[in-house]
């Protein structure tokens, strides 16, 4: 899979590991707290060379009839249910260190990926290719 960026690199999926952002919880609903602490655990761990993953930051909906931040409780909230973190790949480098270019990136779909959800592309075409990635030697 491959794509263009609007930065104008071309990107390539290396690798992809993805899980249901949700399983094992057993009690209660997920709440914006708890959505906050599971998103910084999965950005922690996507520490690569020293370079933190990009987060494309997921929209959260609040179901009808939670507690919010008028009642004076964590609001419930929950993220769409598949957490994605991918490796991608471009053969152009960021500057003249390096053959080629990386960047780990972390979003969240309600589907199994593959198909990235395409409000996500649109997000990662946006990224800051250039400001992100970090340079590679073969």
């Amino acid at each position: 899979m491959d794509m263009v960026l609007d930065s104008g690199h071309t990107i390539w999926l290396k690798e992809i590991d993805q899980w249901l952002v949700y399983d094992g919880l057993l009690d209660g609903m997920p709440t914006e707290r708890l959505n906050a602490s599971l998103i910084d655990h999965i950005m922690a761990s996507g520490t690569v060379g020293g370079r933190r993953a990009v987060l494309i930051a997921p929209e959260q909906t609040r179901p009808a009839g939670t507690g919010g931040p008028d009642s004076g409780e964590d609001a419930h909230s929950l993220l769409p249910r598949m957490a994605v973190r991918a490796r991608f790949e471009s053969l152009q480098p960021v500057s003249e260190g390096g053959d080629f270019s990386e960047l780990t990136m972390v979003w969240f779909q309600h589907t199994w990926a593959l198909p990235i959800d395409d409000g996500v592309v649109g997000k990662i075409r946006a990224v800051d290719w250039a400001g992100s990635a970090r340079d590679m030697i073969w």
